[in-house]
């Protein structure tokens, strides 16, 4: 009987020093594809540091060494754990996604990065999340990006609709691609990881960019003429997702403590690293100097708003079509956010 308890005992010790050996040893591999000097790669940094912490060093996050996969296959890279966290732009799959396709929309609220991402991210969870748009997966953040400028090759200034004509733009998303043809423009739908190719080629003669890309992606000796549309022409919304299974195998504890420094929190890293990014950017411009900066009047603006009234109402179909009961409320609400945070 002695030997019994002896060895449930011992066997109970070392069942129990595993399970904490494991724990330790949690390595969770990341599918990166922006560029090492990108400032969301110094956001998912310090989200990295503050998963480690947060679990007491028994969760680590690594990059692997190159991206899996295309970029616009990153879902299903997180879906078929090829990789177990993946950055995705819903706009680069279009159709997939439409419910996420309202962070797209231009004009929205005159404001900075550092107001939009975790704006987006709480409509996210409090609106959208019930539709379960990237089911198959775990979704650590949601947010959007900066709102952006028409940003183009010098000599295709656009300071009226007539100048849209005809010109290629590098739609970064489905609805982007919508606002390029409603406007009469010509749009190529590539991944922003193929711009400067396309721009040094002149495949494209513009794009559609905040400030902060255009020296992340080294198009600043490329594009020289902005255009700043008060709201925007967009933004890109993207998902920080991880493999369904492979969340589901973390402890309760270290779920819990992975969530208290992701969504709304590191949304709001991302916005503030990211107005930092902005700000950067126009000091660094304004150095290298050659850039035009044009204002909108009045009239281009109200031309502008009602060419692309069409894109608005056309995601409001496809958002009830997906299951939304009631889009424009739920786009309404967005609006109300970014204007109180913006105040």
């Amino acid at each position: 009987m002695k030997t019994f308890t002896l060895t449930t005992t011992t066997t109970a010790m070392i069942l129990a020093g595993a399970t904490m050996a494991t724990a330790q040893e949690t390595t969770l591999t990341y599918s990166s594809w922006f560029p090492p000097s990108h400032s969301l790669n110094t956001a998912l940094g310090e989200w990295i540091d503050n998963v480690e912490e947060a679990t007491d060093g028994r969760v680590t996050v690594e990059y692997l060494p190159a991206t899996v996969g295309a970029v616009r296959d990153q879902f299903d890279v997180a879906v078929d754990g090829l990789a177990d966290i993946v950055l995705i732009l819903p706009g680069y799959t279009p159709g997939r996604f439409p419910i996420m396709e309202m962070g797209e929309l231009p004009l929205l609220v005159p404001t900075e990065q550092a107001t939009v991402a975790p704006v987006f991210n709480r409509v996210y969870d409090e609106q959208l999340a019930q539709y379960e748009p990237f089911k198959g997966t775990h979704v650590l953040t949601v947010f959007a990006s900066a709102p952006t400028s028409v940003t183009t090759t010098e000599g295709n200034a656009v300071t009226t609709m007539e100048d849209f004509e005809g010109l290629k733009l590098r739609a970064p998303s489905t609805t982007a691609s919508a606002v390029i043809d409603a406007v009469g423009a010509v749009a190529v739908q590539k991944p922003v990881t193929e711009i400067y190719e396309l721009a040094s080629t002149g495949v494209v003669d513009g794009t559609f960019f905040s400030l902060g890309p255009i020296i992340s992606w080294k198009t600043q000796d490329i594009f020289k003429e902005i255009t700043m549309m008060p709201g925007g022409m967009g933004q890109s919304v993207i998902a920080l997702l991880m493999n369904q299974d492979r969340w589901d195998s973390l402890s309760a504890e270290d779920q819990e403590a992975i969530a208290s420094v992701s969504g709304p929190e590191l949304a709001g890293i991302i916005g503030r690293v990211w107005q930092e990014d902005e700000d950067n950017a126009e000091a660094q411009l304004e150095e290298i100097g050659g850039f035009t900066y044009h204002e909108v009047s009045d009239d281009f603006f109200n031309n502008f708003a009602e060419a692309i009234s069409l894109v608005e109402a056309e995601w409001i179909a496809r958002a009830k079509e997906a299951g939304v009961e009631n889009p424009q409320a739920v786009l309404d609400a967005f609006r109300a956010e970014l204007s109180a945070a913006n105040d």
